[in-house]
Parts: C-alpha cells; structure tokens; sequence
C-alpha cells in the first residue's frame, strides 16, 4: 500500500476512490480537510434555538466555566521523575531547576535530571532523602532542609554537599518544613518540632528560638511555613496559625488568630507567599485561605473559607499577570491578587493533556521568567508558560456527550455576530459565540459525509460545500439550492464581488453565474479544462480571481472566465515550488502564496503575464514544508498560519510551537477564520486555535548559557565546572564540556556555538542535542572555551560562557626537561671525545689483539644477521596485520585481537559489578562503521591518486577523535571500522557527531594542493547490545548492526548518523524478533534505544 493510499485510509476515506500520488501529495492530505455534513448549517439556522447558549452548557457569565481561560500546564521530566512524586522546588542563582523527588534531589537544565548526592562509597549515606524544602541562595549556594539530618547546602562552585546540622539537640533533627533568606544572607530554617533557626553562613552558627511560653516568645515549635516581606519581616506559618518577627525585634508578634480574640479551633499555617503588592497569603490545612495586606497592622481577612481536610492548602504563588495560585491537595484554584476573587480552578483531567496531571499539590514556583511551575505527588512535575494570553486553545468539554466533545475542527466559518460555525470531523455542524462556547444544538448530517468548505457572500448567503455538492442558503436559514458537480470533494469557495461564486475542487475549478442554476467546469485558455487539485482561490483589489494547483499560479482577469498561467522567472525570483497551497491578498492588495516545499511568497512585481516573487520562507532557511496554507493577516501587518508568523515591517519569521501556546495537533489545510474582533481561528485534531494577534511577540529574552558537566577522557568528573577553569593534566587524553542555554520554554529549540580559542579558527554550530564541546591531543598551553546560545526563536545571548581551560605539560615539556637536555647533550659531546682520545691512544696495542678478535667478531656478524632475520620476520608479521595505504590496522589484526575484548566486555557486564543493578563503568565495545560518501565520484573526478590522498588522511582525522587503545581499522575500499574499548555506550552519538564533523568540517588536501570537502556517513552498535543477554549477539552480528545503520543513514541523510544503543529484551529470540524491524523504524520500536543526528526516512517502496 503507497502512503498516498495509507494516508487516504486511515483518514476514513473509501480506498477504493484513493489515485496514486506523488509523496508530497500524501503529507498534503494528512494535513487537509477531509469529508463533511451537507444539511446542518441550514438546519441549525433555522432551529429555535439557534444563537441561544444551549441549556446543557455551563453558565456562559460565569469566568470559572470560560473555556479559553485555563492556562496550558505542561508536562515536565514524566520519565525522569520516579512515581511521579515532587515534594519541592526551587532555582538557584544560574537558572538551573532543583526538585526534591522521591528518590532524591535532582537538578535540571532543561535536557535532563542530574541526581545530586554527598560525596562517599555508602549510596544510604550519599543520598540526601525526603526534602520538604529547597532555596536557591543569592550566592549561588542551594540550601536543602532534610528530613533528619538538619540543614545542608550545595555550592556548585566546589560541587560539593555540605551538612551544616542543626542545633536542636541530637540526632536525628526535626524535620525543616521552611526556608528563607534575609537581606543580610542568613537562611532562616523552620522545623516540626524544632522551632525557628537562624543560619549565619559567615560564622557558620545557628540562633535559635524555641516556644517556651513566656511573653513574646516564638508562639508553637511546629514550623511549616516562612515568608520574608519587603521590610525585613519573617512571617511564621505554624500548627496554632500565624505569627511574625519584625525586623530587628525580638518579641514574636501573633497575627492570626489575634492574641486579643478568639480564634479557631483548628489554625495550621502552612504556606505563604508574598505578592507583588506587597500583601501577604496565607494557607490553612483545612483549606482556608488568609490575605494581609501591605501595612504595619493590617489585619487578616478570609479570602476563602475552610473547607474539609481534602482541600488543604499546600502552597502558594504569585504569578506576573496579577493572579495568585493557591495549591491545594484537590487542585489548585486561581484568585485575583487584588479584589482576591477566585478567577478558575484548575483540577486533574485524565482527557486533556493541558491540565493538571494530578490534583495533589505540594509546592508551587515562580522562576525568573515568570513561569509556574507546580510539584506533587502523583502529577510529577508541569510548567505553566507566561503570558498565554495570545495563543489559546479551545478544546473539547469534559462531558462525553458534550456538543463539543470532538473539537477536530475541519472547517470554520466567521459569523457576524462575531461567534463561529464549526463543521467537525465526526459531521457535526457546530456553532459558537464570540466566547466560543456553545450555541445551538449539533446536527448531523448525513452518515459518511463531512462539510468541508463554508463560504458566506455579500448578500450573507452561505455556500456550504461537501464531497461533490455545493449548497447555498439564505439568511432565513432555508436551503435554496443544491449544486452538484463532478470535481470530488469541493475544497475552496470563493463568493466574489461581482456575484459569481468560484468553486475549487480535487478535480478542477468550477463557476456559477450570477442567478445561475448549474455549475460549470471552466477551461485554461486553450480548451483544456483546470484538472488536479485546486488548493487556493483569492480574489484581489481589481477584482481579478487568483488560483493555485498543482501545476502553479493562475489568474482570472475581471470579468473573464479565462484562468491564465501566470509565469516567473527562473531563479531567485520566481516561483520555488510549482504547487500552490495558499492564496492571502492583503489590505496594501500585496499577494501572499504558499507552496508545498517552498513555503511562504510575497509576490514583489506583476506586468500583467510574469511575476516577481520574495521567497520568505527559504530566505529565512526555512525548506522542504508549506508555510502553513492557512493564510490571515492581523492588524499590524503580519502573516500567520497556524504554524508560523511572519513579520514584513521586521522580516522576522517565528515558528509557532507548543511553547507558543499552538497545541492543535495536526492543524488542518483550509480550517481558518478571522472572527469580528481579530482574533485568528485555526481548526485542528485537538481542538481551536485561538489566536489574539495584538497580545503576541516572539519570545526576546535570551537565557544564560551555563557549562552542565565536565568530562575527563569520556568519564563524567562534576557537574559544571570550577569557576577558576578547568586544568587538564598531561596524562589525561581529552576534555569536554557539556553546555545547556537554561530555556524551560522549548529547550530543543536551543542553538549553540561554540570555539576554543588558539584551536578552532570560526564557530563551531552544535543543536540542542549534542551540547558538548569535546577536544583531546590539545598541547600544553593556556586555552579559553567560549560558548553562545540562543533561546527558542533563535535569538542570541551576547553574554557567552567562558571557560578558562589549561593543559599542563609532562615532565618531558617543561623548560626545565628541555634546560636540563641542553646540559646533558654537553656532557655527552664531551665524554664522547675523551673516550675517542682514549681510544687512539690504544691502538696499537688493540692491533696486536687483531686475530683472536676475529673469530669473536665473525661471531657476532652471525648473531646480528640472526637477530636482523628475526625483526624481519616480525616486520613482515606486523605487515600482514596493517594496511599498506593508510597504516591502519586490517581484518586479520581484528580477528587476532576481538575475542579477547569480547570476552573482558561479557565478563565485567555478568560480573559483580552487574549485580547490584548498576551498571558496569566503561564496560562496553562500541563499533563504528566509517564509509566516505561519493567516494567513487572523488576517483572519477580527480583520479585514483586523489582517493588514495584521502584514505591516507583519514587515519589522522580517526586519530583525533579516538584513543590511542581503540582499534582503528580499514575495513575495506572506502569504509573503515573502529572498536571503542572500554567505552561508554553513552558517548557513542558524541563521538560519532566529533568524527562527522572532524572530516566535513575540514577539506582534505590533494598532493597538488587542491582542497576536497568530504563527509563521511557514520553507523555504530554497542556490545552487548542487550546488556541483560551479554552472549545474545557475537560482535559480527553487532558489526552487522552498525552496518545496517550506516546503510539506513546513507539512504535517508548521507553525512550523518545513527546508531542502535540497548535493547530490552527477556530472551535471545524476543532480542532478534526486534531488529528484524526496519532500521527506519527503530527509532519508535518500544524496547530499542536507538539515536540518529536527523530523523531517518524509509526508502519510497517501503
């Protein structure tokens, strides 16, 4: 079956009508509208209830029911965070994420969790346990409260765990619920039990303060909660309410309950939070909810009230847009910060995958971005992007017999009260008001159809258009007519100006005249009718209809019925791609186009036969995709679709994803509308896109960009790197450095460069997925490493990393090695002349030895001739093991050698080391197959010799990027295999991409001077490949892995990648049914850990 024909299938089509077709065609109608519903607008016009709320439907005044006012909660780190459990956040001073798990402490850049422990061999005593409090220091420090062992702190500038105790008696130490830090730089911790501490980093002493009873004092030991406000006064959370410490004081003041009334029976504080207004909230564990507002003695006042033990309040945050969120363990509810009024709650939706993943709340964050983020138990880890005003999503209602239970939105049309018809997949019509909710009832049409074109004409006739029929009707709501045609499913209706409708179809365009009663194919100017797919119709200023299809550009002159090609020029300027998707005349009456592969147009010249094009989107790098078909422009100029926005009076060009806010799924191909307000409506599989183009601005902030990790010859040695730099000792062989650009936003969207200076003569470019810059054979010498990052939409930070970094020299290197040299090669000279005098002097008598001498002389003429037969032997040996071209090793030295390499992978991964559910340290063989693409075009070209040039080089470019210990072999003609030993399956992918690029980035250079780029495509297996079935695969069947990869690479993107990493299988037969999978398919086959540098596509006949 052709993708064409899967496309067609599993889109709901009958196959039977399904045509061949080119593979651009197939990707083009996975994302177009499909089949429709002829009979519901009509009827739900005519219906008496059409335009009223439905009944069934929430209260549309009510803001907690409106359903674009959630914000989008996205889910962060589900894999990496053990049962989901989060007890707490916090970000230090560089913008990394810590959060207390279940099974630790990790930190996050936005690429991964880096578990942080103590130092030592015991993993109970390396491990920090159950934390309840984290705060990042403003020295960079990040003070942890643990459960038992009292107040420790982490500097990253050591990369160091430091317990710093407690001084509440002995061991084990109450539980530290709390944490702040003053403007002095103390940290004031806060236990169950324990009372209130106050940490002097400087001394390095606590002050303590204990509930004695007395006037004054602290009011109960049982601490859960502090909060510091503008003024320097701690707010106390505890299990008898609410107190506070003025700064400077020493009497604790009661704030609520108020010492002079009467207060609950019940009053545990345990969150606070401050707002940006300087109010204080407050949090019960009976769900009540307090707010003090700014002010020496301003009183509490109950924002919401108790509530059941279900509803405690377990944290709370300001965010930037004047909302306080209040973490409960049944959700989290959304209050205004300054009427307090509660604005939308936010609960557990297993059916959305933008709501909460859970409802237990434990502890909430603002970063300094302004974004949320939320921890619990159960719900893991999710972050709420700032500012979503200006993209939203309206998705399908929570009951399953909702009107809008199935949100796939095929096909909008604006109405002008300025709601919105939406004609669904399943073929229900459905209507909204301005709000989006709601109205009217859902009707059905007939089974197997779907509306798949709405059009509403001057007049406010709306033509409705479905699989071989057009249907108009009238304001009334009444059908007045049917219009069938032959063209398949209408896909375009154009009503134009002067009353003639233009009906695009799969299969030709189509006219009807003013008062006509018939469609009418229309034909080219030379008879021929239009055939294909008519994707596009736009009507411009002068009243001239433009089309596009599949064969390019046309137009209709005013008044004519002619469609004629419209030409352009070869090159730069004219059309990039033939097949025109989308058609937008603008209010300047500029024309916009969209193509298949060549992505957005702006027409810049038209003489009435040729025109002259801007190609937006290739100019931009952006290739081989449309723009997005769905043309709109909003109020300030710009272009958008549901995937991109572009911005002529800038000539920016921001692709919009999820961190934008644009989760429609699939967004389907001519599903738009501009409501009466301008707001941007695109349709697709998971509901509406809501766009309020005013409210948007491409992301500007730019992250820091912070070195994660260093390593020593390929081994992880601590997190970051000193801020002093980082000195390489002579016997280490290679350095690297890993580097994030701290945007939680969209982290894979990242860009970096990066070049160490005295080395690399430009910028090496590096994507989010091989962050680290990686050198090794680098001479003694002073060295700086400079990294830059850009955030998501490509912006730079013109901050960069810098890294000092120093090789120091062996004994050998240093001046002195090289002063003491010149002073023994003296003395040398000189004892080789004494003993030349001493010598001659002695001659004579060495004459008279001349005879018995000869004999022994004879003698040694024989051993040296014998020992001179023996290193021949070796060197013909060593000849017969190494290849004469490249001086690579060959086969038969593999062969010699492999077994042994083997049998030491097998035993460490069966071995003790196994055992206790670690993994075995530099315990893997990972293979690597090297082909030079072209190869047979570089001896073509240039000649045999010029290809042995470029074997001859390749030894020094494997050299650079591997250990003198790996075996580098030429495997035969233009490929090469090279064996990592005792490797880490880990850093496959960053060797494979240092090799890739040490060859592309770098000309090979001919004997007579030429330069010849060159790449090479790479594919690699580790051995065992599965780790838990060590002698499942000899290494033969691993090199026939590799090799698979490399051929897979070389089909879909030569200059590339990929390689099969695990595999996870029960028995060797579960392990060989795996990789009888297409290579191509890996990637996605549960139980295969398999990478590449670019997503590998089948070949056309798979």
């Amino acid at each position: 079956m052709s993708p064409f024909e899967r496309t067609r299938r599993e889109a709901g089509r009958d196959p039977r009508t399904a045509r061949r077709a080119p593979a651009w065609r197939a990707w083009l109608l996975a994302c177009a509208t499909m089949i429709v519903a002829p009979g519901a607008l009509d009827a739900a016009a005519a219906s008496p209830t059409a335009g009223a709320v439905d009944t069934r439907q929430p209260d549309p005044a009510d803001p907690l029911t409106d359903p674009l006012g959630a914000p989008r909660l996205d889910r962060v780190g589900a894999d990496a965070i053990p049962r989901g459990v989060v007890a707490a956040i916090a970000q230090d001073r560089t913008g990394f994420l810590w959060v207390a798990t279940g099974d630790g402490l990790t930190r996050f850049d936005g690429h991964r969790f880096r578990p942080l422990e103590r130092d030592g061999d015991d993993p109970t005593a390396r491990n920090l346990g159950w934390i309840r409090a984290l705060l990042g220091g403003r020295d960079g420090r990040l003070w942890i409260g643990t459960e038992t062992d009292g107040l420790a702190s982490y500097d990253p500038a050591t990369d160091r765990v430091v317990d710093h105790g407690s001084s509440a008696g002995q061991r084990p130490w109450p539980t530290i619920r709390a944490l702040a830090e003053d403007s002095d730089g103390a940290i004031w911790a806060g236990s169950v039990g324990g009372g209130l501490q106050r940490f002097d980093p400087a001394r390095g002493r606590f002050d303590a303060w204990r509930a004695d009873g007395s006037a004054g004092a602290l009011p109960d030991d049982r601490i859960l909660a502090l909060q510091l406000d503008a003024d320097g006064t701690l707010w106390i959370g505890h299990w008898r309410g609410l107190a506070r410490l003025r700064r400077g004081a020493t009497r604790f003041e009661p704030v609520w309950p108020a010492a002079s009334g009467p207060g609950p029976d019940a009053a545990v504080v345990q969150a606070l939070a401050r707002t940006d207004d300087g109010a204080i909230w407050a949090g019960t564990a009976q769900g009540e909810v307090l707010r003090i507002d700014a002010g020496r003695d301003a009183a509490a006042r109950t924002v919401a009230p108790a509530r059941a033990a279900a509803d405690a309040v377990t944290a709370i945050v300001a965010d930037a847009e004047g909302r306080v969120w209040i973490g409960r363990a049944s959700g989290i509810d959304l209050h205004d910060a300054h009427s307090a009024t509660l604005r939308r709650r936010l609960r557990h939706d297993p059916a959305d995958p933008g709501a909460l993943a859970g409802n237990e709340v434990s502890s909430l964050l603002r970063d300094r971005d302004d974004a949320i983020w939320i921890g619990g138990y159960g719900l893991g880890l999710q972050r709420v992007a700032p500012h979503q005003q200006a993209l939203r999503m309206r998705r399908a209602e929570r009951r399953p017999d909702g009107l809008f239970a199935n949100p796939d939105a095929r096909s909008l049309l604006a109405r002008p009260d300025g709601g919105l018809w939406a004609a669904l997949q399943d073929g229900q019509l459905v209507g909204l008001d301005a709000a989006l909710r709601v109205v009217g009832p859902a009707l059905p049409g007939p089974a197997g159809e779907r509306i798949e074109a709405m059009a509403e004409a001057a007049d406010g006739t709306r033509w409705i258009g479905s699989a071989g029929l057009v249907r108009a009707v009238g304001v009334d709501g009444r059908e007045r007519s049917r219009l069938p045609h032959a063209g398949g499913i209408t896909q375009q209706l154009l009503p134009a100006r002067d009353g003639r409708l233009w009906v695009g179809t799969q299969e030709g365009l189509y006219l009807l005249a003013p008062g006509g009663a018939a469609l009418r194919r229309i034909a080219a100017a030379d008879g021929s009718a239009l055939r294909g797919d008519i994707f596009a119709l736009a009507e411009a200023p002068d009243g001239a209809v433009w089309v596009g299809n599949a064969n390019g550009l046309w137009r209709v002159a005013p008044g004519s019925d002619v469609p004629v090609p419209v030409e352009s020029p070869a090159g730069a300027e004219g059309l990039a791609n033939p097949i025109v998707l989308g058609l937008l005349f603008d209010r300047d009456g500029r024309l916009w186009l969209d193509t298949a592969v060549a992505g957005l147009h702006r027409m810049t010249a038209f003489d009435g036969r040729r025109a002259r094009f801007d190609r937006v989107s290739a100019r931009h790098g952006i290739v081989n995709r449309p723009f997005g078909v769905n043309l709109q422009q909003d109020a300030r100029g710009r272009i958008w679709t549901h995937m991109y926005v572009y911005d002529p009076a800038r000539d920016h060009l921001h692709e919009l994803t999820a961190a934008d806010g644009a989760t429609l799924g699939t967004g389907w191909f001519r599903s738009h509308a501009r409501l009466v307000d301008g707001r941007l409506v695109f349709g697709g599989s998971r509901g509406l896109l809501v766009v309020e183009p005013d409210r948007f601005e491409p992301p500007a902030d730019t992250p820091p960009v912070a070195a994660t990790e260093l390593r020593i010859d390929g081994v992880a040695v601590r997190a970051g790197v000193p801020p002093q730099g980082v000195t390489l000792a002579a016997e280490h062989r290679s350095v690297g450095i890993e580097f994030a650009a701290l945007d939680y936003a969209d982290p894979r969207r990242t860009r970096f460069a990066y070049r160490l200076d005295g080395v690399d003569a430009d910028w090496i470019a590096a994507g989010a997925e091989y962050r680290v810059a990686a050198y090794g054979r680098l001479a003694p010498g002073a060295y700086r490493l400079r990294v830059r990052g850009s955030n998501r939409a490509g912006v730079w930070n013109p901050q960069e990393l810098e890294i000092p970094l120093r090789v120091q020299p062996a004994w050998w290197q240093t001046a002195a090695a090289r002063a003491g040299g010149v002073v023994s090669a003296a003395a040398l000279f000189a004892l080789a002349l004494a003993l030349l005098v001493r010598r001659r002097t002695r001659m004579l008598q060495q004459q008279r030895r001349i005879l018995q001498r000869e004999v022994a002389e004879r003698t040694a003429e024989l051993s040296e001739m014998t020992e001179r037969l023996r290193q021949q032997s070796a060197e013909l040996e060593q000849a017969s093991l190494t290849d004469p071209l490249t001086g690579l090793r060959n086969r038969r030295y593999l062969a010699q050698h492999i077994d042994a390499d083997v049998s030491i992978a097998q035993r460490r991964w069966t071995g003790a080391e196994a055992r206790d559910g670690r993994a075995p340290v530099q315990a893997d063989l990972v293979f690597f197959v090297v082909d030079i693409d072209h190869f047979k075009a570089v001896n073509d070209r240039h000649g045999h010799a010029a290809g042995d040039a470029v074997l001859r080089q390749m030894r020094a470019r494997l050299q650079r990027v591997f250990r003198d210990s790996d075996h580098l072999v030429r495997w035969g003609g233009e490929e090469f295999l090279v064996v990592a030993r005792s490797s880490e399956r880990a850093h496959a992918a960053e060797l494979a991409e240092r090799l890739r690029a040490a060859v592309a980035d770098q000309p090979f250079v001919l004997d007579d001077g030429t330069s010849l780029p060159c790449k090479v495509s790479i594919g690699f297996a580790a051995f065992p490949l599965a780790s838990a079935l060590p002698a499942a695969l000899g290494w033969e069947a691993t090199v026939g892995l590799a090799d698979a990869a490399l051929l897979a690479v070389k089909r879909s993107a030569r200059g590339h990648w990929a390689g099969l990493l695990r595999a996870e299988a029960p028995t060797r037969g579960a392990l060989l049914a795996l990789l009888r999978q297409r290579v191509e398919d890996w990637a996605t086959t549960p139980g295969l850990v398999f990478v590449a540098s670019r997503p590998l596509t089948p070949p056309d006949d798979a």
